[in-house]
């Protein structure tokens, strides 16, 4: 076997080397990592005497004389080697992975000795990239110090820990240390310092003091404090940290309510329906007799703020009798996404994509005004955007409002009605007052267009509350409302019947509808259970039951991707009911000798590794994915070993 490159000056009386892995075992291994990527996870049958092949790493040792003023005695060097495409995680301990470490002692008598090790280089994982570590990819030294009396026939025993990953695998290696370091002092033994690594030694030795003062020993791990319940014995005395918005009367209450009421108008959840609302009174104003003009804006004005009142007063009994929170009604996953759709479909009427009906924000070309039923709708449209946003004052007001009897939360809910309404209020008492807002112009096509990036940017907004597993159902919801409007925008005119456009909008309606409700269904997530390894579990379903053995680790990064991908619930359920599965996973961050044993009994050190095991006769010859693979090559694999004529029980129904 050819011997691994050397990896710094050894003496021939002072190095001792452990072969595991040639080079060009390294290089079929990596092809064979390679087949394992390009073909999606082939499966592999091992017999009862499948060859285990070699830990990715190599190991010599060596001893060296310190100097006097390094403390004399003497040093042991321990050097590993990676093979190629792996990587060693260092001592230091990092984001994923499992920091290196050493159980050394000098026999006899037995005493422990410490190691020094170097601090490695910094490494985003591969799967996770916000996630780093650091890690050893070349030849690395481990020092060891050992005193200058040394008893006769003494020898450095123990063990070296490493965790190495490649890009497909991880391989937790205990390789053993034996270092004859009887009488160093007869022995021609080079300087430490006149080494070329002798700086390597310094740095060691504060990487690990650095570490060791990170995990100080000796100090227990604090106990647990115990959770508060309702009617225990905690008792809390909370201290405001601005007391003068706390609430303690219904006189306070409503004066901060409505003045968090009048500032909701200026809140970024509503802002963009209230200002296209004032542009389009802006448009009335240009046009008209000043009576008519009069008349309009009271009237819209009026209709509007009623559709404030209106909402906060049915938002005051909901609240009341559900016992929910301000804002909680976005929690309802359903509410949110079909609100996210109709601020959708007003941003296509903002861009012109077509005409919507009763909620319309576009200025109208001609000063006809608003419909009552338009501006009650819109005003309770533009309360329902603010209820997401909590102003200032808003905080306090809630926190004593919402523990009240019903009749003083409506009063309170109502007076934040009237200060939202305000402005609409005065507007509608004295209409001369639009005299102070700008003239009408070519100005406000360019702001309903700027308002319709601001109703998309809520839009985006309302996504973000969603679950992450709603959110492609919503991305499609949207792309249906787009085409309905164009559908309803590009074949439908006042030209034609009131039967053709009745069709066609109602359509298009139906379509959004469909869509939204079908991505708003609550849909159960699925689950599965793994139950956890033990040979006695084990043994007694061998042979019995079809089996799926997985093999994983809290240091393995591969693993961790598998079990949120490939293994993961949505892919594994169906095959479980399908071919009557019984799922079990091997925990490995302990390194527990009986799992160890088993996964050498199947060919393998290194994880992850899935065996399936089918029931009959076939079940001590296990069918074994190694390393990555993918959800195709799983299934092929279940087919092969579970699938018809393999003498699996029946599936579960």
């Amino acid at each position: 076997m050819a011997r691994p490159r050397p990896g710094g000056i050894k003496s021939p009386h002072a190095v001792k080397r452990h072969p595991i892995l040639s080079p060009g075992a390294a290089r079929i291994a990596l092809l064979l990592v390679s087949l394992v990527l390009a073909h999606a996870g082939h499966a592999q049958e091992p017999g009862p005497a499948a060859e285990i092949p070699a830990v990715p790493v190599t190991l010599e040792t060596s001893l060296y004389a310190l100097p006097p003023d390094a403390g004399g005695g003497f040093l042991a060097v321990l050097l590993f080697t990676p093979a190629q495409g792996w990587h060693a995680y260092s001592h230091v301990p990092g984001d994923t992975g499992e920091p290196a470490s050493a159980d050394l002692r000098l026999e006899p008598p037995g005493t422990p000795l410490a190691a020094a090790f170097p601090e490695g280089r910094l490494k985003p994982d591969t799967f996770e990239p916000e996630k780093t570590a650091r890690v050893h990819e070349a030849p690395t030294r481990v020092f060891v110090a050992l005193p200058a009396a040394i008893p006769p026939q003494a020898r450095l025993a123990g063990t070296l820990r490493l965790f190495l990953c490649s890009k497909s695998s991880c391989w937790p290696a205990a390789l053993p240390v034996d270092l004859d370091v009887a009488a160093p002092a007869a022995r021609d033994l080079p300087r430490a310092d006149a080494q070329p690594w002798w700086p390597e030694y310094g740095a060691a030795l504060e990487t690990t003091a650095r570490v060791a003062a990170m995990t100080p020993p000796g100090i227990p791990e604090a106990a647990p404090e115990p959770t508060a319940t309702p009617g225990g014995d905690v008792t809390l005395s909370p201290r405001s940290f601005t007391p003068g918005l706390e609430v303690a009367g219904l006189l306070k209450a409503s004066i901060l309510a409505f003045l968090a009421g009048f500032i909701l108008n200026f809140m970024p959840c509503v802002l963009p329906v209230v200002s296209l609302k004032l542009s389009s009174l802006l448009a009335v104003c240009g046009h008209g007799e000043a009576v008519s003009r009069h008349r309009t804006l009271r009237e819209h004005n009026l209709f509007f703020a009623l559709g404030i009142l209106a909402y906060f007063l049915g938002l005051s009994l909901l609240l009341w009798f559900a016992g929910l929170a301000w804002g909680q009604i976005f929690q309802s996953t359903a509410l949110t996404l079909a609100l996210t759709v109709v601020l959708f479909a007003l941003t296509m009427s903002l861009f012109g994509v077509f005409h919507l009906p009763v909620i319309d924000l576009k200025v109208p070309e001609k000063a006809t005004g608003n419909s009552r039923n338009g501006a009650f709708v819109t005003g309770v449209l533009a309360t329902l955007l603010a209820t997401p946003c909590s102003g200032p004052f808003l905080g306090g007001v809630l926190a004593w409002t919402l523990l009240q009897p019903l009749f003083t939360v409506m009063a309170v809910f109502s007076c934040l009605g009237l200060g939202m309404a305000l402005p609409y209020l005065m507007l509608a008492a004295w209409p001369r007052l639009v005299r102070l807002m700008p003239r009408p112009g070519d100005w406000m096509v360019s702001l309903e267009q700027g308002m319709g990036f601001l109703l998309a940017a809520s839009c985006i907004y309302f996504l973000t509350i969603l679950p992450q597993e709603k959110l492609v159902a919503a991305l499609f919801a949207l792309w249906t409302t787009a085409l309905a409007a164009w559908i309803w925008g590009r074949f439908t005119n006042l030209s034609q019947s009131r039967l053709h456009r009745t069709v066609v909008r109602g359509l298009a309606a139906l379509m959004v509808v469909a869509v939204t409700a079908f991505a708003a269904a609550d849909r159960p997530a699925p689950s599965v259970t793994w139950m956890p390894y033990s040979q006695a579990g084990f043994e007694s379903r061998l042979g019995r039951e079809n089996l799926v053995l997985t093999f994983t680790a809290d240091w393995c990064p591969t693993c961790k991707v598998l079990e949120r991908t490939v293994l993961g619930p949505g892919t594994i359920g169906p095959l479980k009911k399908r071919y009557g599965l019984t799922l079990m996973r091997v925990d490995m961050t302990g390194q527990s000798p009986q799992a160890m044993a088993l996964l050498a009994s199947l060919g393998s050190r290194s994880i992850p590794l899935t065996a399936l095991f089918p029931a009959g006769d076939d079940s001590r010859a296990p069918l074994v994915l190694r390393d990555l693979y993918t959800t195709s090559g799983l299934e092929q694999a279940m087919e092969n070993a579970f699938g018809p004529g393999k003498g699996n029980p029946s599936p579960m129904p």
